[in-house]
């Protein structure tokens, strides 16, 4: 099932040492990864944020045009529920710098964390939670998982759907009014439009998104005929799983 994964962690290099575990579970094929990020906030409330690339080569700050794929992409009603369910974070928002503007999820994420501590952040398949438990736990027990499609997309689906009626609804009452009215209602309608066509190019660009990494994931699930029947199994199963959801995301748009 495809997810986004959050977990807090006491230092930065604690939050590499497990997104190095969750890369050797995706190299041993235990899950599907995609993007990664850490990010850290210091005792000033300023927050940086890291993509594994960077750790390799010890670079500084990922920049706003350097956040890419589905995490990068996230934002309005998509980035909702980051730092709601659970109440896994407990910083304050008043201090922190935003991270660098590069996507509203991040953003939210950054706002939460407490100083000195750092999250990381990684959209993956997981076809079991006990692989990704076991790898993490050591070094935090403050875990969340977002179903992505479920938890994401339908709620920015849904928003759309609504935005949609509720311009048909102005646009009845903008026939209907005069004067001083009319002039109201047909500023409400240029708003709407304007937040239907933002919410329909997230989405789009989104769906852009799912589908190079279903992609990529299915190429990388391919079925190894040296492994053990219960693992060929597992990743068979994986595999028409992902087929079916890329069929979907490419029949929905």
């Amino acid at each position: 099932m495809e997810k986004m994964i959050q977990a807090l962690f006491n230092s930065e290099a604690e939050a590499f040492t497990a997104l190095q575990a969750l890369q050797q579970l995706d190299l041993s094929k235990d899950v599907s990864l995609g993007e990664t990020y850490v990010l850290t906030k210091n005792e000033a409330g300023e927050t940086a944020i890291r993509s594994a690339k960077d750790a390799a080569e010890g670079t500084g700050i990922v920049s706003g045009g350097l956040i890419g794929g589905l995490i990068g992409l996230l934002a309005g009603p998509l980035g909702f529920i980051v730092g709601v369910a659970g109440g896994m974070f407990a910083g304050s928002a008043s201090e922190t710098l935003k991270a660098e503007e590069v996507s509203d999820y991040l953003d939210q994420v950054s706002s939460n964390i407490p100083k000195g501590k750092s999250v990381l952040i990684a959209h993956l398949w997981e076809d079991w939670e006990t692989p990704v438990d076991t790898v993490l736990k050591p070094y935090t027990v403050d875990i969340q998982r977002f179903n992505v499609q479920d938890e994401l997309f339908i709620p920015a689906q849904s928003e759309l759907s609504k935005t949609i009626e509720a311009i048909k609804v102005a646009e009845t009452k903008y026939l209907e009014a005069q004067g001083a009215e009319k002039a109201d209602w047909n500023a409400t309608l240029a708003n709407l439009r304007t937040k239907r066509e933002r919410l329909q190019r997230n989405l789009d660009v989104n769906a852009d998104q799912q589908e190079k990494q279903y992609q990529q994931w299915i190429e990388h699930s391919a079925v190894d005929n040296d492994a053990s029947d219960e693992k060929r199994a597992q990743l068979a199963g994986r595999l028409e799983e992902q087929r079916i959801r890329l069929e979907q995301i490419k029949q929905n748009r």
